[in-house]
């Protein structure tokens, strides 16, 4: 039934602002931005997934359940990742860290609205 995940998509009340920091930040290439009515946001392409940040009528604020999901992005090197984005002033929830049951690293921050989001990759 099931094929793909055609895309993720992260609600804000200030989704400019919020896709700004995805560009500035991780350095995701905008591919659109729809300002219609009743569909409004910033599209970018990220490998083969579609990354939408966008304007929810019933989204206010930052998330305040931060821990209820995730965005993982691969990255070749975890530690030089983090050194980077430690320039850029970014705020960590976790410091680079082996993961327990395969060879990968991680680095855990959050986004302009507190939505967590992971790097993986190698060291």
């Amino acid at each position: 039934m099931i094929t793909n995940i055609s895309s993720v998509l992260i609600w804000s009340d200030d989704y400019k602002k919020l896709a700004k920091w995805y560009k500035e930040i991780l350095g995701l290439e905008q591919v659109e931005e729809i300002t219609h009515p009743n569909d409004t946001g910033i599209g970018f392409q990220v490998g083969n997934v579609y990354l939408w940040i966008g304007q929810h009528s019933k989204v206010k604020g930052k998330n305040k359940d931060i821990h209820r999901h995730m965005i993982n992005f691969v990255v070749d090197s975890v530690s030089k990742s983090y050194k980077e984005l430690q320039k850029k002033g970014v705020k960590f929830f976790a410091k680079p860290f082996k993961a327990p049951t395969f060879d990968k690293y991680f680095v855990t921050f959050y986004d302009l609205d507190d939505n967590l989001v992971q790097l993986i990759g190698g060291k």
